[in-house]
């Protein structure tokens, strides 16, 4: 029975951790395509992209709160250096 449970509960937990929001140091791409394809399956929608800073900015919406968010990449690596809320 306890089996049953905790399988039902890893099924029930999957989906939304699918849509969990990328975290700094994960690698998304150093081109629009792959990072708008590698955020929006980490579940952050993209709207648009900007340089600031030295450092490519995503704006984006949180799959899960939708919050509107704003994701830093490092252009020579394709790495999150920060995300922050929006609003």
């Amino acid at each position: 029975m306890t089996r049953n449970f905790l399988l039902a509960l890893a099924i029930s937990v999957t989906p939304a951790a699918a849509f969990a929001m990328p975290a700094v140091g994960d690698v998304v791409g150093t081109n629009p395509e792959d990072a708008t394809a590698a955020l929006k399956t980490a579940g952050c929608e993209v709207t648009e992209f900007e340089a600031e800073g030295g450092k490519i900015e995503a704006k984006c919406t949180d799959a899960a709160t939708g919050k509107l968010m704003e994701v830093y990449i490092d252009p020579a690596s394709g790495k999150i250096s920060e995300i922050k809320d929006k609003d």
